[in-house]
């Protein structure tokens, strides 16, 4: 019996010392996740642009249907053809591909409602886009980069 109960006791020590760092795991990859289908989304974005021979844009968006502003980013985005006005979805058959909201506790932060390629690469302005876990402590953010010639690039970051 006192063999049984060491033991128990032991494995109650271990997995006490294991608890954070799986739960820094998971949150890491969760953010890891969501970076990677941004960057997904921006590479979309920009091929259908250059394939299409018009603007396309990728924005945040609630419904799929429309943008929203650059504090929806967490609720999900869209990629569409915007022949017409920047950021303005004329039809729903220009949405291209969407994606949900963002799973765990995944915070975006941008500078930018919507980030637009044009046929030749390009984009209109460059943007940056920060995806963090909102616990965000001991952990890693990604920071995700536009630059004005369209490339991606993504560095990660020690949370503040």
């Amino acid at each position: 019996m006192l063999e049984l109960i060491t033991a128990l006791a032991i494995v109650a020590i271990l997995v006490a010392l294991a608890a954070p760092s799986y739960r820094d795991f998971t949150s890491n990859n969760q953010v890891t996740a969501v970076n990677n289908d941004l960057i997904a989304a921006l590479n979309l974005a920009r091929s259908e642009a250059t394939r299409r021979g018009t603007p396309v844009t990728i924005c945040a968006s609630r419904d799929a249907a429309a943008c929203a502003d650059a504090t929806a980013w967490g609720q999900g985005w869209i990629v569409f053809e915007n022949a017409g006005a920047a950021g303005v979805i004329a039809s729903a058959n220009d949405v291209v591909q969407k994606w949900s909201q963002a799973t765990g506790n995944i915070k975006l932060t941008t500078t930018s409602d919507y980030v637009q390629y044009q046929p030749t690469g390009t984009v209109t302005a460059a943007a940056a886009i920060d995806v963090a876990s909102l616990t965000c402590h001991g952990s890693r953010l990604r920071h995700i980069q536009v630059s004005a010639g369209g490339m991606i690039s993504t560095q990660l970051q020690t949370c503040p």
